[in-house]
């Protein structure tokens, strides 16, 4: 029954990550009826079924026609059975013969706080079911390959089977499976009297908010997580987040918003949002064969509210006593103040860049637009006096009319950096500062290329925190390190980039992202 889970879970990922899930869903016409079953305390909700327009059948299917052995209408069904039945064949489940049968046009997961002692959220897989008869056999038959072992007990008039760590039940037309029995005992009450998720006012508006037809949809309860934990502080100002995934013509595109309350948050919240208003300039420093790349604003507040935030659990402490270890050794070893020298460099925008790996390191940039430009000379300028003193080599050299410093570091290697423009660039070694430069001054930057303000114009924002990849690049980077079937290859080679922007606008914070597709 675990595998089953595993299996259902993977699906839902499929459709957000990939277009097979989409496709599996294309044609149906089903109604979030699971929302209705997962209890009202449900903290995070995310749903796969599709009610297409013609516009969304078609950009959908246009998308999946780019991809490896998908260009022939009549093979679809038959190709998209095999990929499946290979990224899900690890679990050791038969797809053909285990689960299409009798699994219908609806897949949710749903989660909320536990009230056992651990604190461990209660988990639950909802699933439309088209054939009960086949959905029994089939999960009789895993069960009797895991030589697992049920017990039957009777919840509200509902038959729920219990087993270590796993269990199942049908209630109405769902399958419903999770770790434990009380989190379908729960499903059972929402289906019936007790206050289901589709009943929160919250909930309906968050969902109206978004695309009425979309792929997949995403509902957090960001105020209700904060309950539950130690994060009240880091979520104050926010309550709810809802997103959709929709089908555009070049790709998949994933928008919603969390509304953000000002007057409620804390300050380094409200400083961040502040930030987050104005797109990032990094990228302009960017080499245009960056293949991914992260920028992220007021970084120093995020790492100093996490780290507070880990010092409050058992295992946050061993993080936070890491930390003050580091601490000890730099100023000790090297003279260098963490809090003092390091963290105002990250008050304002920070970005790193990835371009490849050369013999096992990687080449790229760090990028940081400090509040304080003179200040972080000044710091950086410190730095590098403790760090020759401990015996590194120093030297200078210069690009297109910038000093770029080279620090030979004994026993690790060549670390440089410049300042340029109230922009400070580091990178390991000169060659990675001097692109940073040249893409800078002769307008071959990442943030003029194609494929990037392509992602972004499918994305529909680019402003505040932003990642992007080359998604296929980074495959081939990757190589054989990571183990994919050749199916799984082939679809993620034809993927182009993504991106993914979160703007503040007014009084909520937006979410942005795309997942494009080549030509072929």
């Amino acid at each position: 029954m675990h595998r089953l889970v595993i299996a259902l879970v993977t699906l839902i990922g499929l459709t957000g990550a990939t277009f097979i899930g989409g496709y599996l869903l294309l044609f149906s016409a089903a109604t979030d009826r699971a929302a209705a079953m997962a209890p009202a305390t449900s903290s995070f909700y995310l749903n796969v079924y599709l009610q297409p327009s013609t516009g969304q059948q078609m950009n959908l299917g246009g998308l999946i026609g780019r991809l490896p052995g998908f260009a022939d209408d009549a093979s679809l069904d038959e190709k998209v059975d095999q990929v499946v039945q290979n990224l899900i064949g690890g679990a050791g489940l038969d797809y053909r013969e285990q689960i299409k049968p009798w699994l219908g046009d609806q897949v949710a997961l749903a989660g909320w706080p536990s009230a056992d002692d651990a604190g461990t959220p209660a988990v639950v897989v909802i699933a439309e079911v088209t054939d009960p008869a086949a959905a029994e056999a089939a999960i009789g038959g895993l069960i009797a390959q895991d030589g697992a072992s049920f017990t039957t007990e009777t919840y509200q008039g509902v038959e729920l089977h219990v087993g270590e760590g796993n269990a199942y039940g049908f209630v109405g037309e769902m399958l419903v499976a999770g770790p434990t029995v009380e989190g379908l005992q729960a499903v059972v009450d929402a289906q019936g009297d007790a206050a289901s998720l589709a009943d929160r006012d919250d909930f309906r508006s968050t969902m109206a908010e978004l695309p009425a037809d979309h792929l997949a949809s995403i509902f957090i309860d960001l105020a209700g997580i904060a309950d539950a934990t130690d994060l009240g502080d880091q979520l104050a100002g926010v309550t709810t987040a809802g997103a959709a995934l929709v089908a555009e013509r070049d790709g998949l595109r994933l928008s919603g918003s969390a509304p953000f309350d000002v007057d409620h948050a804390a300050a380094s919240a409200r400083a961040g949002f502040a930030l987050g208003g104005e797109p990032s300039s990094l990228v302009d420093w960017m080499p245009d064969d960056t293949i991914a790349e992260v920028v992220v604003f007021g970084l120093r507040d995020v790492i100093e509210d996490a780290t507070a935030a880990a010092g409050s659990t058992a295992e946050g402490e061993q993080l936070t006593g890491a930390l003050d270890t580091i601490r000890a050794l730099a100023a000790f070893g090297l003279g260098i103040d963490l809090d003092a020298d390091v963290m105002p460099l990250l008050e304002r925008e920070v970005g790193i860049a990835l371009t490849g790996i050369d013999e096992g390191m990687p080449s790229g940039q760090i990028l940081l637009r400090p509040e304080d430009p003179d200040a972080a000379s000044e710091a950086i300028a410190h730095i590098v006096e403790r760090l020759v003193t401990t015996g590194a080599a120093e030297r200078t050299e210069t690009v297109q009319g910038t000093d770029v410093t080279v620090l030979t570091l004994p026993d690790i290697g060549e670390v440089a950096y410049a300042v340029s423009d109230g922009i400070v660039i580091l990178g390991l070694g000169f060659e990675d500062v001097a692109a940073a430069i040249e893409a800078h001054a002769g307008g071959g930057s990442l943030a003029a290329g194609e494929p990037y303000t392509h992602a972004f114009e499918v994305a529909g924002e680019r402003a505040g925190n932003e990642a992007y990849v080359d998604v296929g690049a980074v495959v081939d980077l990757m190589g054989d390190t990571i183990a994919l079937s050749e199916d799984a290859r082939d679809i993620l080679s034809a993927i182009g980039t993504f991106g993914f922007s979160a703007p503040s606008r007014d009084d909520e914070i937006e979410f942005h992202a795309s997942l494009t597709v080549d030509e072929p």
